[in-house]
């Protein structure tokens, strides 16, 4: 077991002490890390504890508790503009769930301290009526199939989504929408007066977050962020499992969640009693060591750095490369992927979108 993969589960509250005493050398390590992962505010919970149980500080800690101070005042932020923009769209008519990132922050122990990122708001209406409403009151910009990005407020990216998300196989992608179909009513009546907005249902989101990570996975990578989200997703899931994974079977992510569940399993130590299935080690140690390689969404992938990720058509050829590594997850959609993007890019044009 490496120093990080260690250090994440004595942030996590698991074991009483460390290994060995830590160097320098080691804070270093561990923090260059938890940048690359985007897990400052996580890590920050083992920092204390270490420190606390007579760890030397890290020369680096001041900088920590900075980033991290800056971090829950930016949660904070975005909470008050997602229960803001949730009354927006509730005074013109529009019912919405706010999903992933601030959504999914009330299920960890301290909420504040997990990374966050933009506002993904997902709006009922249909993607036609939500961009004609959004274009006579913000600045939008290009809509994609699932979301458009909009200009609601200076420093706070929001995300509008139409739908959560969609599937490179248009045969999975019409059971996606099916899906989505039966479960929107339930997610946008899960509102909580405490928040401001409303947030999936665990039932929901202990899909809908496996569909999320599958489609960075292909996308661009996904880091241990999202894995450590949907750690907190199992944990407070209580339902049915096998009704859960015959859905994931339905919508061909079966074998992905194996392979995660061994990372759920191995990485964070998440007991056996949460796992949705038994964990397949093959394709889950493929699976987490794309992980360790990519980092947090694909940004730190060396596999890039002969890519010039301002030319479209070199990213296309270097994703569709790099998909057929993802072959053993779900055939049709690596399969899917190369035809679904340069028709995607047709639509858009088509529809005006560009």
């Amino acid at each position: 077991m490496t120093l990080f993969q260690e250090f994440i589960k004595f942030s996590l509250g698991k074991g009483e002490a460390l290994s060995h005493k830590l160097t320098e050398q080691d804070w270093l390590s561990l923090y260059a890390e938890a940048q690359r992962q985007s897990l400052f505010g996580v890590f920050m919970d083992g920092v204390e504890r270490a420190v606390a149980l007579g760890e030397p500080k890290p020369q680096r800690l001041m900088q920590w508790i900075a980033k991290v101070m800056a971090l829950e005042q930016r949660n904070k932020l975005l909470d008050e503009k997602a229960a803001e923009l949730t009354r927006i769209f509730a005074d013109d008519g529009f019912k919405s769930c706010i999903l992933k990132g601030q959504g999914v922050a009330k299920l960890y122990p301290r909420p504040y301290r997990r990374q966050c990122g933009d506002i993904d708001i997902w709006v009922e209406g249909g993607r036609e009526k939500i961009l004609a409403y959004l274009k006579g009151k913000y600045k939008i910009g290009s809509p994609v199939i699932h979301h458009v990005d909009v200009d609601v407020w200076d420093g706070v990216p929001v995300e509008v989504h139409f739908i959560p998300s969609f599937a490179y196989s248009p045969f999975r992608y019409r059971k996606f929408k099916r899906f989505f179909s039966v479960q929107a009513q339930s997610q946008f009546d899960n509102y909580s007066k405490e928040y401001g907005f409303a947030t999936p249902t665990i039932e929901f989101n202990v899909i809908y977050s496996l569909m999320h990570i599958f489609h960075h996975v292909l996308h661009e990578g996904i880091g241990l962020r999202q894995l450590l989200d949907y750690y907190y997703i199992l944990k407070t899931y209580k339902g049915n499992k096998e009704v859960i994974m015959k859905i994931l079977a339905s919508l061909g992510l079966d074998r992905f969640a194996v392979a995660v569940m061994y990372v759920e399993k191995t990485f964070f130590d998440l007991e056996s009693e949460y796992l949705l299935c038994s964990a397949d080690a093959s394709l889950g140690s493929f699976l987490l060591d794309e992980i360790k390689r990519s980092g947090n969404f694909g940004k730190y992938d060396e596999r890039y750095k002969n890519v010039n990720r301002k030319n479209g058509w070199s990213v296309y050829l270097h994703n569709v490369r790099r998909n057929m590594l993802f072959l053993k997850f779900c055939p049709s959609e690596v399969i899917w992927s190369p035809i679904w993007k340069p028709c995607h890019f047709v639509w858009r044009k088509i529809k005006g979108y560009m």
